[in-house]
């Protein structure tokens, strides 16, 4: 059976080829209950007719409140095929956030959700009803009222914002296809079956579920806000589950915690923090036929802008694992301050620029011409997103990151890298994890380096410093980076992403008593072996 054609940049389009060329196939997976994709097309069309009578048009926003689910799905489908874009909202976020984030949107033509949401005034609410099957088979199913192109929004999806005030990243077809559109990546396509469990409201969420589905493969979707272990053996043994991708948080939590439950996968996709060589030489040891990526991109440049079939020499490199070479469609340039493109091993501020790039963020042009920057490359002028991230292209073309310009701080006139604390506080025996943030004054500023920790030992509670990490740092390193404040947790917060929650660890290290370590006479750490 034939690929889809190469010019395929339209989300449903790519989908609705498979819903003629395979239609039995399997496109979803929920509870045991398998969707295909003749199914999932018909039924986008009949909610994509009733959208349509709720004064949907091309150009809409449509703010959508439902749990992962195949009507989700299908009701994403239906949005895009009318020529609007959806933007994903948890009814479980504050008010105050809800509220913030539906006046940005303007005045959506309808809300869809599965009950009235906890706003005033009330907005006007679409429920779509249940059982696809049912909705695919009662003949509203409709062509497309518009051809998109693949320049028009997508998808919106909202992030934080240094502000405090959250950003609306309007992402097109383009940026969501263009990794897919010569059949994916390794992993993706007939034959494969891949978990679904980011947050609807992330891009990643996109990666997982239209990654398979614009290919032929299967995506099984997930209740809960975490895939754990356990369901994840479950899926491999009841779904044959073949693919998976995990932020890099999970990751390491998996391979500390079971690091089994991969057994039967072909490949696990790893990214969005810095990847840790221990863990990721602990998993080739252990899976040696299982092919581990790590990948890199902010949703600015949605998905993956870069990956890395990590190797095990990759895991004793001093820079770390490299974030690797550019996705298809993407390109990716380091400069300088001067906005010179630096050497090849010298370091700078990584560029993004390709089909992968937002159109920028919802109602702030300003904002989006700062970051949104143009770059000269030989071929010419260029669109670029400034990322924020350091980093160096090699001889070979691989990128490899060097830190983040929002976590460079300064301390009594030291600039601090606060990556730095976390690797030595990595290498102490008996540390499993550790993450570091900024103990802040009543200004703002950055008075001194909260650090928290988890141990092998799992009966460790909270609040200490079981293992003398407070002095031991202080041992190797200048008393600028030594940390005000040492604690061990049972376990680091996350984000409904999956990734680290630095804000409740800064909320946490305002509640804990600080203290300056003693230094005692220098001696080497002991390192972990986890």
């Amino acid at each position: 059976m034939a690929e889809p054609p190469l010019d395929t940049a339209l989300i449903h389009e790519a989908v609705a080829w498979h819903a003629r060329t395979t239609p039995g196939a399997t496109a979803l997976i929920h509870r045991g209950t398998r969707v295909d994709y003749a199914t999932l097309h018909a039924a986008s069309g009949g909610y994509a007719a009733r959208l349509a009578e709720h004064g949907v048009v091309p150009g809409s926003i449509v703010p959508v409140l439902l749990p992962r689910s195949p009507e989700l799905v299908a009701l994403q489908l239906a949005v895009l095929r009318l020529g609007a874009a959806y933007t994903c909202l948890d009814a479980r976020w504050p008010v105050p956030r809800l509220r913030e984030v539906l006046g940005m949107l303007g005045d959506p033509p309808v809300v869809v959700a599965d009950g009235p949401p906890p706003l005033a005034p009330a907005p006007a609410v679409w429920s779509p009803p249940g059982d696809l099957h049912r909705i695919a088979a009662d003949g509203t199913c409709r062509a497309p009222l518009h051809q998109a192109s693949p320049e028009d929004a997508a998808v919106v999806v909202f992030t934080s914002g240094s502000t405090g005030r959250p950003k609306g990243v309007v992402l097109p077809h383009r940026a969501i296809t263009r990794i897919f559109r010569d059949g994916g990546p390794v992993g993706f396509g007939r034959g494969n079956v891949m978990p679904q469990a980011a947050p609807p409201w992330w891009d990643m969420y996109a990666y997982e579920l239209f990654g398979q589905l614009m290919t032929g493969g299967t995506s099984e979707l997930t209740d809960g806000d975490y895939l754990l272990p356990q369901t994840l053996r479950r899926m491999i043994a009841e779904q044959g589950a073949t693919t998976l991708r995990l932020t890099t948080t999970l990751f390491h939590l998996f391979v500390d915690e079971d690091p089994e439950c991969f057994t039967g996968l072909r490949q696990v996709y790893v990214g969005g923090e810095r990847m840790s060589p221990a863990h990721a030489a602990a998993f080739l040891a252990r899976h040696p036929r299982i092919t581990l990526v790590n990948g890199y991109g902010p949703a600015e440049s949605c998905m993956h802008a870069t990956s890395r079939a990590v190797r095990p020499e990759d895991c004793e490199q001093a820079d770390g694992i490299p974030l690797g070479e550019p996705v298809p469609r993407t390109r990716v340039v380091v400069l300088g301050p001067d906005g010179r493109h630096c050497p090849a091993g010298s370091p700078g501020e990584i560029h993004v620029t390709g089909e992968g790039l937002a159109l920028g963020y919802l109602g702030e042009p300003e904002l989006t011409a700062a970051v949104f920057a143009p770059v000269e490359l030989p071929e010419g002028s260029v669109r670029a997103y400034r990322t924020g991230d350091f980093g160096y292209l090699d001889t070979a073309g691989t990128l490899h990151f060097q830190g983040r310009t929002d976590r460079q701080l300064k301390i009594r006139g030291h600039r601090v890298e606060v990556a730095e604390v976390e690797a030595a506080a990595a290498a102490v025996a008996g540390v499993r994890s550790a993450a570091a943030v900024p103990l802040r004054g009543p200004d703002g500023a950055a008075t001194g380096i909260a650090l928290f920790y988890t141990c092998a030992d799992a009966g460790v509670s909270d609040g200490q410093d079981p293992l003398g990490v407070h002095e031991r740092l202080a041992d190797v390193l200048p008393d600028y980076l030594a940390p005000t404040l040492t604690s061990a947790l049972t376990a680091l917060p996350l984000t409904p992403n999956g990734k680290l929650d630095r804000a409740v660890l800064e909320s946490t290290a305002l509640r804990r008593p600080r203290r300056r370590p003693t230094r005692r006479s220098a001696r080497p750490m002991e390192r972990s072996d986890s």
